[in-house]
């Protein structure tokens, strides 16, 4: 409980630093496979905050390990 509550307060700045380079990615620049740059850092970023969401939840709520 303990480890999920850390993780979730690190987490939750890194995010913030991700958020504010969210808007200096250029959306015509590709990625592998021509995937646009712009998507798949947007689907990384709900997908790293879902899960500090789940870790704050978690570890606030007192759910067992």
């Amino acid at each position: 409980m303990r480890r999920a509550r850390i993780l979730a307060i690190a987490g939750t700045g890194v995010l913030f630093v991700l958020h504010n380079n969210w808007w200096n990615w250029q959306p015509d620049a590709t990625l592998l496979f021509g995937l646009p740059v712009d998507l798949v850092y947007r689907v990384l970023w709900v997908v790293a905050s879902t899960g500090i969401l789940w870790l704050a939840l978690r570890g606030w709520w007192g759910a067992t390990e």
